[in-house]
């Protein structure tokens, strides 16, 4: 009785719903208060593990406890972390209160970047360590309980894919309560902390406290942005990089060796120690800060300042753009093929195909001195020009829009003129792009005379990032190859909380609107209660949105996203605004439409069942086709002859020209003949009545 009168007590105290925490803490006295915590949560019948590291002053892991500790591989170099921590103590204890606040303020920003290094290393040797990861991964924790302190714990939350917890005292003027939790902290009462002020603050005391919060915003955000935004970026790396690392990943598991060659200042692609894809980093001439300036300006002009102008000026100003983005890429081809013991080296390693993206030219160049089978992938070129001239695409004006015309393929004739008037000025400017400096740079790498779009024209296979639940019906060579939606996956249960917003909370935020920092967009379109997409078009976004069959509002922005929301709405699952004159009604309405009108979500959800009705998935068929160009040295059977032929060759100029020249001649002959016949009658008639 007794025994059962226990279990009974202990069925009925037990918690409702015991689940996995993952902590990640900070040390000393930060630890203390977390410990309660943690205790607290063991006691309630949660399993709870600590990331520690081995050189932790008051966490002690030796000890038995009711949580479990996962010990960080860092070397034991406990000693120097002692004397780091004395000098800490002692400058924070001796010397900084005999300095002035703003010597003070600089002390301490001293030492957080002294122990950076030292905050890289314990992060990398988590999320860099695969035994490590994946044990965590399999350990599926409900949360996570960060101190953000110590950096690294986010970052870890985002790759094991769970919630996450903050829990801390404060952070160096607010600064992450403020711009990473939007707590408003009012500066004309509100004192910064580590400047013993109160909230009764006369004029004097006010303007310190701005400037101290000033200070400690630009030092935060400077040491975030300088010694953390590229490493997280480098982790978990970035969406313009999704669809070729989703192809990369399936070689990787499908048992080939992958190597990523990238410069030094990219700000897309880089080494990562967690990927079993290899890094091959050649140096550069140009600085990352370059790139970033060069994009930034290039998005701003393209959203904001472009589609104000005319027709003219707006793709004047693209041109010009596309001739600074071909400046760069010139520089780092030359960084690359011109460096002798990068070019041994992958010569050496014996490739046996190419796959690049001819946006950015050069892959055709290392591939022919590499004498390796070359395969692109690709979204789109303005105008289908690399599409038509390189890879021999037919392109029919009459019925296949132009990108960024935001035409379909049923035009009046007034779309016809403006798809035609396109098409010649894409033809033209890429006619003109920069062509002269390119052939005469790969004539004198290969040192004989040789053309950009010659060597363009060598690619074995195109993979192009579309498919026909998106296109238009238009001609395709056997070279080409369309796998959009190759990343798509099918949706996971959404996690308990949903994130994703960043910037100011609107003031006029209704309460039926949550704001978040992150959201799983492909699971939470698969959800069955999603009913519309917002979105700004982009291709990615887009096949998502088609994969789970959900309707669409397109705001486009910039580059294709305007061409496919129109593709979108030429199929009937989109509704488009316009970024600059849209209002809050006009998105009522369009959202109203969406949600009420069930053509938009038939026409989605048929969109859905042809994308998923194909007899491989496109990632299946894009690896494929990279192994058939490995196993056959080539896919040279594919390749149209019209790559032989000139443009007059092409379109049988030539032909008709002499065919019309044989018509001609015939018409003279016979209108001579017939001439010559009516002048010699004429003659005989003349002669006979003179006679």
């Amino acid at each position: 009785w007794i025994s059962a009168i226990m279990l009974l007590q202990v069925c009925y105290t037990g918690c409702g719903f015991c689940g996995r925490v993952l902590v990640w803490p900070c040390d000393m006295s930060h630890w203390l208060n977390l410990k309660t915590i943690l205790e607290k949560l063991t006691e309630r019948g949660h399993e709870v593990t600590v990331l520690v590291s081995p050189q932790s002053f008051i966490i002690d892991y030796s000890k038995a406890s009711t949580m479990n500790f996962e010990v960080i591989p860092l070397p034991q170099n406990r000693q120097a972390a002692e004397n780091s921590l004395n000098d800490f103590l002692n400058v924070a204890t001796n010397v900084m209160p005999t300095l002035s606040r703003w010597q003070s303020a600089m002390k301490l920003h001293q030492f957080f970047i002294h122990i950076t290094g030292h905050l890289k290393l314990q992060c990398e040797s988590v999320v860099y360590n695969q035994s490590m990861m994946k044990k965590l991964q399999e350990a599926n924790y409900n949360v996570m309980v960060i101190d953000p302190v110590l950096p690294c714990g986010e970052l870890i939350a985002e790759l094991l894919d769970i919630p996450f917890v903050y829990t801390l005292r404060f952070s160096m003027g607010y600064m992450l309560e403020k711009y990473c939790g939007k707590l408003p902290v009012p500066l004309s009462y509100v004192p910064v902390n580590m400047e013993a002020l109160t909230d009764k603050m006369t004029f004097l005391e006010r303007v310190k406290n701005v400037m101290f919060s000033i200070f400690f915003d630009f030092w935060i955000q400077q040491y975030y942005s300088q010694f953390w935004d590229q490493f997280y970026s480098d982790v978990l790396e970035y969406s313009h990089w999704i669809n070729i690392k989703t192809i990369l990943d399936e070689l990787v598991q499908r048992g080939h060796e992958v190597t990523v060659l990238t410069s030094s200042s990219s700000i897309l692609v880089g080494p990562s120690k967690s990927s079993p894809i290899k890094f091959e980093v050649y140096h550069a001439h140009l600085l990352k800060d370059d790139f970033e300036i060069f994009f930034q300006k290039l998005i701003t002009q393209w959203i904001y300042n472009m589609p104000k102008d005319t027709f003219w000026a707006y793709f004047s100003q693209m041109q010009e753009a596309f001739w600074g983005y071909s400046h760069f890429i010139e520089k780092l081809c030359k960084n690359a093929v011109l460096n002798k013991k990068l070019m041994k080296k992958l010569q050496e390693s014996k490739f046996d195909v190419m796959l690049a993206d001819p946006v950015g030219p050069c892959g055709e160049l290392i591939a022919e001195l590499l004498k390796i089978p070359l395969v692109y992938s690709l979204r789109f070129s303005p105008g289908y020009a690399f599409e038509k001239y390189r890879g021999g695409l037919p392109f029919p004006p009459s019925y296949v829009p132009v990108i960024m015309s935001e035409l379909s393929d049923q035009m009046t004739f007034m779309e016809r003129v403006k798809n035609m008037i396109y098409v010649l000025y894409f033809d033209f400017w890429f006619q003109t792009f920069d062509e002269k400096r390119w052939d005469q740079f790969y004539s004198e790498v290969l040192g004989k005379p040789t053309t950009f779009s010659e060597l363009m024209r060598k690619a074995d296979l195109w993979l192009i990032r579309t498919y026909w639940d998106f296109e238009f019906p238009r001609p395709v060579l056997p070279h080409f190859e369309f796998v959009g939606g190759l990343h798509c996956k099918p949706a996971k249960p959404l996690p308990r909380v949903l994130w994703r917003f960043e910037g100011k909370k609107p003031d006029t935020l209704g309460p039926n609107t949550r704001l978040y920092d992150w959201i799983p967009q492909n699971d939470l379109l698969g959800h069955p209660k999603t009913k519309a997409f917002i979105t700004h078009g982009g291709s990615n976004g887009i096949y998502e949105a088609i994969s789970h069959g959900i309707p669409m509002v397109g705001i486009p922005l910039f580059a294709d996203q305007p061409h496919n929301i129109a593709h979108m709405k030429a199929k009937g699952a989109a509704v488009r605004l316009d970024f600059h004159t849209m209002s809050s009604r006009d998105l009522l309405t369009a959202l109203r439409t969406i949600i009420n009108d069930p053509s938009y979500k038939e026409n989605a959800m048929r969109l859905s069942r042809i994308h998923h009705d194909q007899p491989t998935k496109p990632l299946d068929r894009a690896v494929f086709w990279i192994e058939f160009v490995m196993r056959h040295k080539g896919a040279k059977h594919l390749r149209p002859a019209s790559h032989d032929l000139s443009w007059v060759q092409y379109h049988s100029l030539d032909v008709i020209g002499f065919l019309l020249a044989c018509v001609a001649t015939a018409i003279f002959i016979t209108t001579k003949c017939c001439l010559f016949c009516c002048q010699k009658f004429a003659k005989m008639r003349k002669k006979g009545k003179t006679e």
